[in-house]
Order: structure tokens, then sequence, then C-alpha cells
């Protein structure tokens, strides 16, 4: 069985409420936590607590200062998106590029002081909670958690559904 394989990342760009802000920046996406629960078996087991999640956080490390810079740092919600493309090589040895999205809605938690030296480029981290995650690979969605909406979906299973159903 051969799965393709996805290589290094050729380019990306990050944009505020579809306006451009950045180019190939690094972005670290939320990861997805259960809270888990201790249950009592043989003493105490910890498991995921289906549909309950730690806080979701994004980081996007942006070279110099600019007015892109400025438009991530606004303190209030925005609809962030970024889209990257990464090579893939399929079974035929071939590579051929691949498109990705994500979709993010978020507030600003912090928002960096430059630092300045001479001959230097300022590297700018902003660190942003998140509210609603969505990503897309190739066209297909894998993630998608609303908090506000109670939305949990991975790859294709709504987690948060069957609770809803017993509410």
């Amino acid at each position: 069985m051969w799965l393709d394989i996805k290589g290094p990342i050729v380019a990306d760009t990050v944009y505020s409420d579809n306006q451009l802000c950045a180019k190939d920046v690094s972005v670290q996406l939320p990861a997805i936590t259960p809270l888990v629960g201790d249950f009592q078996a043989m003493g105490t087991m910890s498991l995921p607590i289906v549909g309950l999640i730690e806080s979701m956080e994004l980081t996007i490390t942006k070279i110099g200062v600019d007015l892109g810079l400025g438009r991530l740092a606004r303190l209030q919600k925005q609809n962030l998106e970024f889209r990257w493309v990464q090579n893939v090589v399929k079974a035929d040895g071939t590579t051929q590029p691949e498109g990705c999205k994500a979709f993010v809605r978020a507030v600003p938690k912090s928002i960096p002081g430059p630092a300045l030296e001479i001959g230097s480029t300022t590297e700018n981290e902003l660190t942003y909670e998140v509210t609603r995650y969505q990503l897309f690979v190739g066209g297909v969605e894998l993630i998608l958690v609303d908090r506000l909406s109670q939305i949990l979906r991975i790859n294709g299973i709504d987690y948060y559904s069957k609770i809803q159903s017993l509410l």
C-alpha cells in the first residue's frame, strides 16, 4: 500500500479579514488537547473527556515591522486565513504541489515588542486565543473546531453532535 509522501512547505501567506498581511512566516496552528478525567479502574485511569478541550492557541512569527504586523496586532476578533503549498511525492515518483488552508477566528493575547539590533532583522511573535479552527488539506476538511457553536469535527466525525443529541 502506498501513501503519498508529504514534503517540505514551499511558500505560505497570511490574511486577516481577507487582506494579505504576511508571506513566508512561521505559524504554529492550534493543538486540540482534550481535557482528561479520572476514572476508577484498578486504581486511577485518566482518559479524554470527549467534547471538552483545553484552550487553543495560535502563534505567528513574522519578520520585520510593517503594516501587516500592525493589522495582525489589532486588539479585536480577527478572521485569519493561512494558505500554504507543500510538495507531495506520488507512487510513480513524481512530485506535485498540494494546497492547504487553515481558517482561524482568534483574538490577540500578546503583541510583540520588536527587538532592535543593528544589522539584524526583527522577529515578532504574535500569540492568539482561538475560538474557531478549520483545516483543509488538498481540498478535504480534516478538522473543524468551533467552540462557540459547539462543533468538534475531526476527519468527518462530529464528536460533539453525540453530546448535543442527549441534551
